[in-house]
């Protein structure tokens, strides 16, 4: 009995442990390190390595009134030397550039009004398709930290309102990282992860503007933990850090630097449908200084890497493992259930250097001789499915 408390012990430890997402066979890892040379983007904005588009496929080259930034393909910079990608804001027009002004994708499109005031150029990434459906998704960057930078790391899907293509149809967002200086004060910047639902917008750092419009507050006693502000013991926006987000059925959970900072368990208010996957450099309203002239802003985000682990979800089915070769050839994905069962009373071993990750939505039993050895890894998570 001892050693059996010891390793359940040593299993709730490791099950909630931050970053055991790599290497872990119940997921499907997308990577883009920007390390393969000589990628290009084609008439239609669309990465040689089929990964990325350089515009909002929702939008086109511009995204909403408040933005002044047209995307170019020009400004989403494959630095082969560095193995980086640069997302890069110009200042280029001291008048309001329209469609006719710049280039947009073949097969894509520009829709600018007079609202737009279209005065800069800067660069985004958006997958390809919209097949992210919960994962864990991950970034290492460093921004610019100034008035009207507007980076972002974020997933969106293109659901509407009584959109009969969607199983659960309302607009759907869940911002990883974004910056902007609507969200500092004279002397300290601050972070912020955001999720949106509906037409309701719902700033986990403490502010809630609803239907109407009207700012309420919310989790507004968490907000120094929430929206953590540079100190000694934390770190700048405008250096390396690394940005994640695990996105479940059942939660939302955001990461700085390995560090859990904020969360939300509320299923009804977490999205359920396929996403982008999208990083830009945004120019916001904060572009303008009093006499309402544009800043001449040139400056770069600065990408190391972009990774996505999406689950293998197997919820249908459970898994009997009696004997050594079942485990030897246990296939990973989220399962129903999983009973580890020996026959005839038999240990079964699971021997050192390997690594076993069990995921299961309604039960995992450990019923007989088992044993682990030294130097091997073993863990067991329940994980609801959708």
């Amino acid at each position: 009995m001892k050693r059996i408390i010891i390793m359940i012990c040593l299993i709730l430890l490791y099950a909630y442990a931050y970053a055991q997402y790599e290497n872990n066979r119940n997921y499907i890892l997308f990577e883009d390190n920007f390390d393969v040379p000589g990628r290009t983007w084609n008439a239609s904005y669309v990465d040689s390595n089929n990964k990325w588009v350089a515009y909002f496929q929702g939008s086109g080259i511009t995204h909403g009134i408040k933005e002044h930034q047209a995307y170019q393909r020009s400004q989403a910079v494959f630095d082969d030397n560095n193995e980086m990608m640069l997302l890069v804001a110009d200042y280029v027009s001291d008048v309001d550039l329209t469609c006719k002004d710049l280039e947009k994708p073949v097969g894509g499109w520009c829709n600018i009004t007079d609202e737009h005031h279209i005065r800069y150029i800067s660069g985004a990434l958006e997958s390809i398709d919209k097949s992210y459906l919960y994962g864990y998704f991950e970034m290492r960057c460093k921004v610019p930290v100034h008035k009207s930078a507007f980076p972002a790391f974020w997933l969106w899907s293109s659901c509407k309102a009584n959109d009969t293509n969607c199983d659960d149809p309302h607009y759907d967002e869940i911002d990883i990282f974004e910056y902007s200086w609507v969200f500092t004060d004279t002397s300290e910047y601050k972070y912020t992860s955001a999720l949106y639902l509906g037409d309701n917008r719902v700033f986990t750092a403490g502010t809630y503007i609803n239907n109407d419009g009207e700012t309420d507050s919310l989790w507004w006693e968490g907000a120094a933990r929430v929206f953590p502000r540079i100190s000694e013991d934390k770190p700048s926006v405008d250096q390396w850090n690394t940005w994640g987000c695990l996105w479940m059925p059942d939660k939302v959970e955001w990461y700085l630097n390995g560090e859990l900072f904020n969360s939300l368990y509320d299923v009804d208010k977490i999205p359920h449908n396929p996403m982008y996957l999208i990083i830009n450099y945004a120019i916001d309203n904060y572009a303008l200084d009093e006499d309402g002239v544009y800043y001449d802003i040139n400056d770069t985000m600065y990408i190391d890497y972009i990774r996505a682990y999406q689950p293998k979800w197997d919820c249908m089915t459970s898994i009997l493992i009696d004997e050594q070769r079942d485990l030897d050839n246990y296939e990973h994905g989220i399962k129903s259930s999983v009973s580890i069962s020996p026959n005839n009373n038999t240990s079964i071993l699971l021997a050192a250097n390997r690594k076993l990750d069990i995921m299961a939505s309604e039960s995992v039993t450990i019923n007989g001789p088992f044993q682990v050895d030294v130097g091997a890894e073993f863990s067991i998570t329940m994980q609801k499915c959708p």
